[in-house]
Parts: C-alpha cells; structure tokens; sequence
C-alpha cells in the first residue's frame, strides 16, 4: 500500500502540470494574437504597420510590439499638460517630409506606418499628453515623428494650451493655426502634432 500511493500521487501530480503547461500555452498563444488590452500592432502583407492604443500604459511594451513589426521606436506618456521639448533631433523622414492620419479610436487613437516611411537608421518618435482624466481617456495632444540618428530624450515641458471649443459647431473660437486636426495631418521637417478637442 505504502509503494502505491507515491506512484498515484505523482500521476495526479505529473496530470496537473501538464494541465497547467497546457492552460499557459493557451494564454501565451492569445496574448500573442491579440497583443496587449493597452494597444494592438499588426503588419500587413504590404508591409504597412498599423498601431491603435487604447490605454497610454506600457510603452516600453509598445516600443517592443513595434519593433516585433520591424519599427524602431521611442514612446512617450506624459501626464496631462506637459509635452517633450522639441527638437528631438534631426528630420529623419525619409523624402524629408512624414504624413500620418492619427484618428480616433474609441476613447483611444489609431495610426499607421507605410512600409519604408521609417528608414533603416531613423526612430518613430511619438510623445502623447495624457488625459487629465485618466490613462483610457483620450490624449489632449499626440506628436508622432521620424528622427534620424540618436533621439534626445523626453525632457518635459508645458504643453501648449488649446483654445476652447465653441459650443455650436465644436470649431475653437480661437483663429490661430493650431496644427491638423487629430484625423488628418501633413507636416514637413520633424513630424505630426494632433490635438484633441
């Protein structure tokens, strides 16, 4: 009796680890596909690389999903009024002009990168102004650029201030030019700055 009951113990035991190894996979297999609950990156077959952030959470993850995608990138969460100093570094988009449509998604954004459009020896550089109401809510600001060489890190400064919206068309009463709106935009030298009403 004392010789059988090891032997059913180890099979229980040797059941439940492998059960447990199967049950790991499992999850290992769907956080792959899926990505992250904070954002998704996928490539396409033509190379395009399109990114959406649902929570400005982990961009060190980020940074790395990009890179599974073949894209060098720095990733920037700031608290709610502070923005990185400009410049970061040099221009590095490779016809020295970068146009990107950052266009919302959900209480998130979304974004994608054209094969080529980020060079071999350039960095993506995005820098995103959190929601005074918390990470899952949308930025009030998000800059998204191509920086060649070594990118200067974030040294945080004041965001600029956007002028409030007029009730009725949802247009800023203000007339100053204050950069593409947060679903379009082209820009020439360092990048794209959207901001969010």
């Amino acid at each position: 009796m004392t010789t059988v009951t090891p032997v059913r113990r180890t099979r229980r035991i040797v059941g439940l680890a492998a059960a447990v190894a199967a049950a790991a996979t499992a999850v290992a297999m769907v956080t792959g596909v899926t990505g992250s609950a904070a954002y998704a990156v996928s490539k396409g077959s033509d190379g395009t690389v399109e990114v959406q952030i649902n929570s400005f959470v982990d961009p060190e993850g980020l940074e790395s999903e990009l890179a599974e995608a073949g894209i060098t990138s720095v990733v920037d969460y700031l608290p709610a009024g502070q923005t990185c100093k400009q410049p970061r570094g040099e221009n590095g988009a490779a016809d020295g002009k970068f146009a990107a449509g950052i266009s919302k998604a959900g209480d998130g954004i979304a974004f994608e990168i054209k094969e080529g459009e980020v060079p071999a020896d350039s960095t993506l550089v995005l820098a995103v102004t959190k929601s005074e109401d918390g990470d899952s809510e949308p930025p009030s600001t998000v800059s998204l650029q191509i920086v060649k060489g070594t990118v200067a890190p974030c040294e945080p400064t004041s965001a600029p201030t956007i002028p409030p919206a007029d009730n009725e068309t949802g247009a800023t009463t203000d007339k100053q030019d204050n950069g593409p709106t947060l679903d379009q935009g082209t820009e020439e030298g360092q990048g794209v700055t959207n901001k969010n009403d």
